[in-house]
Formats: C-alpha cells, sequence, structure tokens
C-alpha cells in the first residue's frame, strides 16, 4: 500500500523539525492550510503537491518558508528582506543536501532551484523549495529523527587492538543525539 498525502507530509514536517534550518526560522513548520492567517514570524509550510502510486512512490512536495518584509524607512513602503530571504535560500540548500536515505526510505533531489516569490498581500516574500522525492518503503518505515551524528576515528597506536575515544560508564558505543534548538 502507498502512503497518502498526508503522511507524505508529515514524514517531511518531521525532517524539517529535526534541522537546522527548523533552528534558524524564528517561526514553526506547518502543513498546508494551517499556518495563521496574521503570521508575521518566518514560518515553513509543507504542500505535497503531486505524487504516483507505483511500486516505487515518486512525486513532489513543496516547502515554503515565509519571511516577512521590512519598513527600512518607516514610511509605509514595505520590501524584501533581500538578506534574510537570501540567507533562508542559502539554509533550505543545505537543509535539502542533507536529506539522505540514511535518514528515511525517501530519496530526494530538487526538481528545480530554490527561489524567492512575493507573497504582496500580506507583505512577505517565501523561499520555494521543491522536493521531488521517490518512497521506497512500507507505509510505517520509520523516519530516524533525531538523525545519528557520524563520529570518525581512527587508531594510530600501533597495537592489536582499537579502543573507541568515546565509551560509556558502562562500555557501550556512544550515541549522539544532535539537539535542535530554536533562536
Amino acid at each position: 500500500m502507498a502512503k497518502t498525502g498526508k503522511q507524505i507530509q508529515g514524514d517531511i514536517r518531521r525532517l524539517l523539525k529535526d534541522s537546522t534550518l527548523y533552528a534558524e526560522i524564528s517561526g514553526e513548520v506547518y502543513r498546508n492550510g494551517y499556518r495563521p492567517r496574521d503570521s508575521r514570524k518566518e514560518d515553513a509550510v509543507v504542500t505535497f503537491t503531486a505524487g504516483l502510486p507505483d511500486q516505487i512512490q515518486t512525486g513532489v512536495v513543496t516547502v515554503n518558508i515565509y519571511v516577512p518584509d521590512i519598513d527600512p524607512f518607516r514610511n509605509g513602503t514595505w520590501v524584501e528582506d533581500g538578506r534574510r530571504t537570501e540567507e533562508m535560500e542559502k539554509l533550505a540548500q543545505a537543509w535539502a543536501d542533507s536529506l539522505t536515505a540514511e535518514v528515511s526510505c525517501y530519496k530526494f533531489k530538487l526538481q528545480q532551484t530554490i527561489y524567492t516569490e512575493e507573497a504582496a498581500e500580506i507583505n512577505q516574500h517565501f523561499v520555494v523549495v521543491k522536493l521531488k522525492y521517490e518512497y521506497f518503503g512500507h507505509d510505517n518505515a520509520p523516519i530516524k529523527t533525531p538523525q545519528d551524528a557520524m563520529i570518525d576515528a581512527t587508531d594510530t597506536d600501533d597495537d592489536d587492538g582499537y579502543f573507541p575515544l568515546l565509551e560509556t560508564e558502562d562500555g557501550a558505543d556512544v550515541i549522539v543525539t544532535p539537539i535542535v534548538q530554536k533562536k
């Protein structure tokens, strides 16, 4: 059985909430239609755009990251906060690059270049991230959040055994869990 659009939205939302991008935005991550109308925060909205339920599910998910416009001269003329939208585009690119098969049964690829559009009626701009996906799992395949951190260590001694650099008190392997905190 294939995943539904809402399930896919939820998976992308969880991946986004476990990212540096989430820590850098002032608002929250919402499914399409749930963002508060009067929000003046940097919110991310996940929208299921298209999907085909073949043996390997494919489709597109769009993530819009809203950035409130600024009034630099305090004269009622709102303009794009170009510095912040550029920063958001870079953070979104880094997030998209981090979406590997190690964290889910999805294979992601940008469908097009990340760009910014205007939402003039609410004096905001939004960064558009269109992710093309292929889904190889089953309905309940897990999304691995928080993601494990990889520690690269080598043994430089000329002895016969390797002793890990990090151990718990009982000698178990250390699992490092990144903590994503909002600004």
